[in-house]
């Protein structure tokens, strides 16, 4: 996503929205690979994200302030 878009559009649009991750993102405790589709919990300095749960164990995980440039909506 481009840096115009993620500023003309507030966190309300967004919140609740599916993207996936173009690059590798790695979190404190997590890495995830390019391609995980996450759902947009928050815009602030970036967005907070919340994976899908991992079809094998069920596990969610989040990481916060990934770049727009990351992602791209679904």
């Amino acid at each position: 996503m481009d840096r115009k878009t993620y500023e003309k559009t507030t966190a309300k649009e967004f919140i609740g929205r599916k993207v996936k991750s173009l690059v590798a993102l790695t979190s404190g405790r997590y890495k995830f690979p390019a391609g995980t589709i996450f759902a947009i919990s928050d815009k602030y300095n970036g967005f907070d994200l919340w994976s899908d749960p991992c079809p094998h164990c069920g596990v969610s995980a989040s990481i916060n302030k990934v770049p727009p440039r990351n992602v791209e909506l679904i």
